[in-house]
């Protein structure tokens, strides 16, 4: 085999071998949490639940405001309030 060869080969070689500790990198964080017994795990998810709702509720309060804001904007420019 020529170096030129070995070369080739290493470089065919490591690609998958990098892509391997990579992806182990980049997904070893993610299976702490689904080892556990189960103990505590719905915890956290309430919670998250309860921000999502407050979460909603705040945008849906934005949205209500703005919605009236740009009603009584267009009122207005159309020269309904004005005389």
């Amino acid at each position: 085999m020529t170096a030129s060869t070995l070369f080739f080969l290493l470089i065919v070689l490591a690609c998958p071998l990098m892509m391997v500790f990579m992806m182990r990198g980049m997904h070893g964080g993610h299976g702490h949490e689904s080892r556990g017994d189960g103990a505590g795990a719905t915890e956290p998810a309430e919670t998250s639940m309860d921000d999502l709702r407050r979460r909603r509720a705040e945008l849906d309060r934005l949205i209500d405001e703005r919605k009236n804001a740009d009603s009584e904007r267009e009122l207005t420019s159309w020269g309904g309030g004005r005389r």
